[in-house]
């Protein structure tokens, strides 16, 4: 009110000059009645996050992929607020950050580690581990003796928390989404998953009787999502391939140049 008062009146005796001196009085006066008050930065009306949806398939990998996963598990976002200024010197601002604890899954089949991730096409994570944004990460490879992961115990109950065996996923915590919009960004992931591979890999957990020793030449990754018929013909586009079943066992080799 005060404000208003001395910026009419200062404008009104030394034109717009007097009117800011006269709003710089008026709010010192403001000040000494009313106090200093709060101001509130930006903030979030809707915490909860996207989840995924039920039914989609996880690939298995081979090789050395780059791939974007499904989350899996996810809490709402954790607001955090910080207060500064306040006092003599002017109102007070609280401002607000958000963080998010999710868990995406990226194989159906054991893995050797993650490598690099990137975050809307940004760099998440260095090829030496380190996170670019404040929060942690723990990744589980898939194999059978893993523990259920300590924050998804935590949060659900250790009686109703998978440890995800055979299932190879990365769990975030407290991942700052400053600079994501305060949303959990789109990620990619390079997985590495065996050093090297061949055509049997891919076979032999779906047949089991089979022959299939065939150097997969020039091909550094490989998803496997559909049936075996489907990844076969794909193969044999790039590399022609023969397949004998004649016998007890299918014998698949590198088709002959004629």
């Amino acid at each position: 009110m005060a404000t208003l008062a001395f910026s009419s009146l200062g404008t009104a005796l030394a034109g717009p000059i007097g009117g800011a001196i006269g709003s710089l009085v008026g709010g010192q006066v403001d000040r000494a009645i009313f106090g200093t008050g709060t101001r509130q930065g930006p903030r979030l009306r809707e915490l909860a996050v996207t989840g995924s949806s039920y039914g989609i398939a996880l690939p298995r990998h081979f090789g050395r992929m780059r791939v974007g996963g499904a989350i899996i598990w996810a809490t709402d976002l954790v607001e955090h607020a910080a207060r500064s200024g306040g006092g003599k010197t002017g109102p007070s601002l609280t401002t607000y950050s958000y963080t998010a604890n999710f868990a995406v899954a990226l194989s159906s089949r054991p893995i050797a580690g993650i490598g690099r991730i990137w975050a809307d096409g940004q760099l998440l994570r260095g090829a030496a581990g380190d996170l670019k944004v404040a929060g942690s990460m723990r990744v589980y490879t898939g194999h059978g003796d893993a523990a259920p992961d300590p924050l998804i115990a935590t949060s659900e109950g250790f009686a109703h928390c998978p440890a995800h065996r055979d299932l190879a996923y990365v769990v975030f915590e407290d991942l700052d989404l400053s600079d994501f919009y305060n949303r959990i960004p789109s990620l990619s992931f390079e997985v590495f998953a065996d050093d090297a591979f061949h055509l049997g890999d891919l076979a032999t957990d779906v047949v089991e009787d089979i022959d299939a020793a065939v150097d997969l030449e020039g091909i550094a990754g490989f998803s496997l999502e559909g049936s075996l018929s489907e990844t076969l013909a794909l193969i044999d586009q790039v590399l022609p391939l023969d397949a004998n079943a004649a016998g007890t066992r299918l014998v698949l080799s590198r088709a002959r140049v004629k």
